[in-house]
This record gives C-alpha cells, sequence and structure tokens, in this order.
C-alpha cells in the first residue's frame, strides 16, 4: 500500500465511525483518479471509496435515518478533513454527498 492508500485508507475508517454512517460508497471518480485507480489495478488492495481529484475530497455516504442527514454530513465532512490533515493530505474543499437516508 502506498502512503496515498494508506491516507484514503485512514479517511474511510474515520467516516464509517461517525455516528449515523450506515454506508460508504464509492465516490464517483473523475478523468484523473479513474487513470490513478487503472495504474493502480494491479495491486491487491481493494480499491478506495473516497476519491481525492485536484485538492477535493469526495465521500458518498448513507445514514441511518436518526441523525438528521445534514448533521451527519456536516461530522463526516470534519471527520475526514482532520484525518485528511492528520496524515498530510492537503485539500480545498471537502464534498460530502448523501446517497441514502434510513
Amino acid at each position: 500500500m502506498s502512503s496515498d492508500d494508506d491516507t484514503l485508507a485512514a479517511v474511510e475508517q474515520a467516516v464509517v465511525g461517525v455516528p449515523g454512517v450506515t454506508d460508504l460508497y464509492r465516490a464517483r471518480p473523475t478523468v484523473a483518479s479513474t487513470v490513478s485507480a487503472v495504474r493502480g489495478i494491479a495491486s491487491s488492495a481493494a480499491p478506495a471509496r473516497v476519491v481525492v481529484d485536484d485538492g477535493v475530497l469526495r465521500v458518498v455516504i448513507g445514514t441511518d435515518g436518526y441523525r438528521p442527514a445534514p448533521e451527519v454530513a456536516r461530522a463526516v465532512h470534519d471527520v475526514a478533513l482532520a484525518a485528511a490533515s492528520t496524515h498530510g493530505l492537503a485539500l480545498t474543499r471537502v464534498d460530502v454527498r448523501v446517497a441514502r437516508v434510513g
């Protein structure tokens, strides 16, 4: 695993630990991250479910329906940003999308 893979794995781990998050879906990659994924296809690691494109971290979650989805999304934003910063990943933005509620 590369340090980028380790960082994305740490972000994933932090996101799934947020109360109210029930699922973490693979974010839709842009062309740049798709090319990167194709290059790394030979690795045995599972593809990351979070994507970084040009400094933008993209996260897609499912929520449990008990906590308000905007509250959960804000909490995911905060922990994803903190996890990325802890691992030295500089971001310009964190996009959190709620794909499913309840």
